[in-house]
């Protein structure tokens, strides 16, 4: 009898990991919202708020929703931000220069070409160089800087821009800021991709046990390539509409403030439903998890610091809780 409760205890202690690990983000999120409408009702609980939070986080979204898909396959990409910063200068540089005689619509296509080319560049050192990933795009981003300004020569656009190109930031529809809705159409589609696709599966196999995936007959360097290639489109998507809400194209500190975060939500999201597993709605419950506190922290008054504070905070124990739960599936 002693012998089978004592069997049982680990099982009941794994239980309750297990149960934080998988809904203590969510919980965590649930407990903000309700904390803020109770503090500070009049101003946070309202749907203008809840609407501009989203409005807020979207850009973060959309950088950490292609962080996400290489995350699946164990590549840090730490050139999101640069690729931001370049991306959004040049199509508000090269829509405000007509250039290439395509209009606006045609401008913005090269530019997310200029971002696949950047992508593949990336896999091809990781995947056929043997550089780590880590190192690759943190070479890649500095590359990326140097460029953004001395092409720009450190001036920043802001006459001629198209309004087409505006509208990725300032646009309506309804109530909802274009931003939201790209926000949403990017995380929906990478989530289908991931969740739904063959693809997508075959990511979630290398990241999960690369060995296995290549004796399976998964390319592995192929997906590395693709992988870092979305990553590179939804920053240059991110930040061209980071740069059309403020209607300027600057060629410097766009992506940067976006980097950490994309990170930190990438890994509160692992956190959450499926324990150390990266995936798209554990990332948006992530930035939302974000976007809520600095935006009730700010609306109290708080100073700046403590967003700082209680962001790390919860990631400490996201990501612990994660880590336990992992480790005790391996039987360490």
């Amino acid at each position: 009898m002693s012998a089978s409760v004592a069997a049982a205890a680990p099982k009941s202690r794994l239980d309750v990991v297990g149960l934080l690990s998988r809904w203590g983000t969510i919980a965590s999120l649930v407990l903000l919202v309700v904390f803020f409408s109770l503090k500070e009702d009049d101003a946070f609980a309202n749907s203008r708020n809840f609407i501009n939070i989203l409005n807020q986080v979207s850009i973060l979204a959309i950088l950490a929703a292609g962080l996400t898909v290489c995350l699946t396959m164990g590549l840090f990409d730490l050139s999101i931000g640069s690729i931001a910063t370049l991306g959004g200068y040049l199509a508000l540089r090269w829509g405000a220069e007509d250039k290439f005689g395509l209009g606006p619509y045609g401008v913005l296509l090269i530019v997310l070409l200029a971002a696949v080319v950047i992508g593949v560049a990336n896999g091809v050192i990781v995947s056929y160089l043997g550089v780590s990933a880590f190192i690759a795009t943190l070479a890649t981003a500095s590359i990326l800087d140097g460029i953004a300004l001395g092409y720009s020569d450190t001036a920043t656009v802001q006459v001629g821009i198209p309004f087409q190109i505006l509208d990725l930031g300032q646009a309506k529809f309804g109530p909802i800021p274009s931003p939201v809705v790209i926000m949403a159409v990017v995380m929906l589609v990478l989530w289908f991709f991931l969740e739904r696709t063959q693809m997508g599966r075959h990511m979630y196999a290398i990241g999960g046990n690369p060995t296995a995936a290549r004796l399976a007959g998964v390319r592995i360097k192929y997906y590395a390539i693709l992988a870092l290639s979305i990553s590179a489109v939804c920053a240059v998507l991110g930040g061209t509409v980071a740069d059309a809400i403020i209607g300027a194209g600057r060629p410097y500190g766009v992506g940067s403030v976006y980097l950490l975060d994309a990170f930190a939500a990438a890994f509160i999201g692992a956190a959450t439903l499926r324990p150390g597993r990266f995936h798209i709605l554990g990332t948006l419950v992530g930035v939302l998890l974000l976007g809520v506190i600095n935006n009730g922290l700010s609306i109290m008054g708080a100073e700046t610091f403590w967003q700082y504070i209680v962001k790390g905070a919860i990631l400490i124990v996201a990501v612990f809780l994660s880590g336990t739960v992992s480790l005790r599936r391996q039987g360490v």
